[in-house]
This record gives C-alpha cells, sequence and structure tokens, in this order.
C-alpha cells in the first residue's frame, strides 16, 4: 500500500527533486541541475523510461552508463556505444 497516497509527487517532480531542485538548495543551479551548455555533464543513462513505464518497473531500473563531467565513469554491456 501507499501512506498518504493524497500527497504522492508526480514522476516529473521525484525527478525535478533530485536534479536541478536539490542544486538550487545549494545555489549551484549555474552549473548542475539540467543538461545545458556550460554545465557540468553529469547524468546517468538508465534502461528504461521512468516517466511512461508501470509504476511497479520503476524500482526495478537499472543504471547503465554514469557520466560525471563529460567523462564516462561507469559503462556497462548492455549501454549503448
Amino acid at each position: 500500500g501507499v501512506h498518504q497516497p493524497d500527497q504522492r509527487l508526480t514522476r516529473e517532480q521525484g525527478i525535478r527533486f533530485y536534479t536541478i531542485n536539490c542544486t538550487r538548495l545549494n545555489f549551484e543551479e549555474h552549473k548542475k541541475g539540467s543538461l545545458e551548455p556550460g554545465k557540468y555533464a553529469d547524468l546517468i543513462m538508465v534502461d528504461r523510461d521512468i516517466s511512461k513505464c508501470a509504476v511497479d518497473e520503476v524500482r526495478e531500473t537499472k543504471v547503465l552508463m554514469t557520466v560525471l563531467d563529460g567523462k564516462i565513469i561507469h559503462n556497462t554491456p548492455d549501454a549503448p556505444a
């Protein structure tokens, strides 16, 4: 079950909380939190579109690639070349 389902975040809200909103709390939005020219290229690639998959599948999401400051630091065999 879900505790307090009326207070549930949307998937988009959850992603924003962990990306751009988090950087605003640390006054770092000018260099982090979104993919824009001049910002750090920190990102992950996952194995599914978490905005469209079934809710029960979100927790099964696997990280295929991690990019930190524009450099690949983690890459699985399943990641696209």
